[in-house]
């Protein structure tokens, strides 16, 4: 199997932008519900409103993660797809940062080193 094939890019372009997406989506379901969640306790006599600031810095905490790791996924997985060059290196990047979420992204994260770091068949002859 050539793994220089473009196609194999292409597959791990769609698979970053599925991953980012749902879990994007999961990100704002879960902002939701606890907004929800929250409104409802607020109506409680004796809720502690000293309390809010706790769920305020995990919301910011869950979306910096959202940022730092899923939406630069995503444009990633859009330059994949669009064959773009520059997303290469940092493919294989968030190809390695993917191992360690077990066991979809440890498989994703070992397809995207294998295909990121294999050789033409003109460089192999030699």
């Amino acid at each position: 199997m050539d793994f220089k094939d473009p196609v194999h890019k292409k597959v791990i372009g769609i698979i970053f932008v599925v991953f980012s997406a749902f879990w994007l989506i999961g990100f704002a379901f879960y902002d939701q519900l606890m907004d929800f969640i929250l409104d409802m306790a607020m109506r409680e006599d004796d809720f502690d409103p000293n309390v809010l600031w706790i769920f305020d810095i995990i919301s910011s905490i869950v979306w910096g993660i959202a940022l730092l790791f899923f939406v630069p996924r995503l444009i990633i997985g859009i330059g994949l797809i669009g064959e773009k060059k520059w997303a290469n290196i940092p493919g294989l990047i968030y190809g390695v940062i993917s191992l360690l979420n077990f066991p979809f992204g440890t498989l994703l994260g070992i397809y995207s080193i294998i295909v990121f770091t294999a050789k033409r068949r003109e460089e192999e002859d030699y």
